[in-house]
């Protein structure tokens, strides 16, 4: 496998003007299309890629079972929609909507104040059984590629009650992204110590779509069952896709006009997730909270 470290970044004030918006190839000096580990300045490891990672018959077996999701969309990406976040009501602001699902345990957060599994995780969770195998196939990829950042996350893991961690996995949490370049962000929530794990299903042909480090102008262009192990922490995005994606008025893409198709999924661990009581715990916290908000609205 290629080594190698990226000597120097681009100055603060360009990559500022990145941040929140989908890339170009002017923004990828070394494109890496091989199995690679690539290192940052400092020596410590950015991302390892794996060229078709995934074999085959799981691919056929997934990408049906990871398509379901394409019909859903989120306008809480913020940043990674490649969109300005407007006015959503009360003091929440929102991004344009795009194909992004969230499967697996939550933690507590704003007005949700109890740990919990994403709505289709808790009501489909024979369907979520089904992928299972594809996640254990990427913690094996994590503990045989990064040994010492899968270890630390497994150290979180085993502070972890079960009924948040998905079975022989390193990971609580899957986000499933559809033929949608993602503005520049840096994931929030997940692991200092650990990885997320990135793995890319597609079908047709067009170009674009490379995941790139812009501060470092290095870019992947992932093909069918490839695997990157990275830093998210580090600002990411994609490149626009050629041809461009056909959208309805909603800002979704018309997938019956579409001729390619780009199923990506990043599984990561949860850190707030380890402060989390068990299941029937947190939801008796929330129907505690459910119950007090129905007192407040009749006045009592």
């Amino acid at each position: 496998m290629i080594d190698i470290r990226v000597r120097s970044t681009i100055p603060p004030e360009e990559m500022e003007e990145k941040v929140g918006k989908v890339l170009t190839a002017d923004d990828v000096n070394v494109l890496l299309t091989n199995d690679c580990r690539v290192r940052k300045p400092d020596g410590s490891l950015l991302a390892v890629y794996r060229k078709g990672a995934i074999p085959f018959e799981m691919r056929e077996e997934m990408r049906p079972r990871l398509r379901q999701f394409r019909s859903s969309g989120t306008d809480n990406r913020g940043q990674a929609s490649g969109s300005e976040r407007v006015p959503g009501g009360q003091t929440r602001t929102r991004s344009a909507k795009v194909p992004s699902s969230i499967i697996g345990a939550f933690e507590a957060q704003g007005f949700r104040k109890f740990c919990r599994l994403t709505a289709w995780t808790g009501r489909e969770t024979e369907e979520f059984k089904d992928l299972w195998p594809l996640f254990e196939f990427l913690g094996e990829r994590f503990a045989k590629d990064v040994p010492e950042r899968h270890e630390a996350q497994m150290d979180e893991v085993r502070r972890t009650h079960p009924d948040w961690v998905i079975p022989r996995t390193p990971f609580t949490t899957i986000t499933i992204n559809n033929t949608w370049p993602t503005g520049v962000h840096k994931d929030k929530g997940d692991l200092d110590k650990g990885f997320s794990v990135l793995a890319t299903l597609r079908k047709g042909e067009y170009e674009g779509g490379v995941l790139t480090f812009p501060e470092y102008r290095v870019g992947v262009d992932m093909r069918d069952g490839d695997v990157l192990l990275m830093d998210a922490h580090e600002w990411h995005g994609n490149t626009r896709f050629v041809p461009e994606v056909p959208r309805n008025v909603n800002g979704m893409p018309i997938w019956d006009e579409l001729s390619f198709e780009r199923i990506s999924l990043v599984a990561y661990f949860r850190t707030k997730l380890v402060q989390c009581d068990d299941l029937p715990s947190e939801e008796e916290k929330r129907r505690v909270l459910a119950e007090q908000r129905n007192l407040s609205f009749i006045g009592e």
